[in-house]
């Protein structure tokens, strides 16, 4: 999970956590990363390359909301 803070987001505190991210699990060999993105979360992953497996609906609290796993190919180190 990932979240900032309004605060402090669109200054690139989201970018180097996924970045962050993405070099352990090359470091580890990982071929794949997965998100399941909120709707505002979306775009900023994509930008990213990540891409929609799918959609899904989610229950917290009493409330179901829409979500998206997302997947992004890690190429070989």
């Amino acid at each position: 999970m990932m979240y900032v803070h309004p605060a402090h987001q669109r200054i690139g505190v989201a970018t180097v956590l996924l970045e962050s991210v993405e070099a352990a699990a090359r470091a580890q060999r990982l071929g794949h990363l997965f998100t399941d993105a909120s709707i505002t979360a979306r775009p900023f992953f994509e930008r990213r390359g990540f891409s929609i497996a799918w959609p899904q609906q989610v229950t917290a609290r009493g409330q179901s909301f829409t979500n998206f796993r997302m997947q992004k190919r890690l190429p070989p180190a």
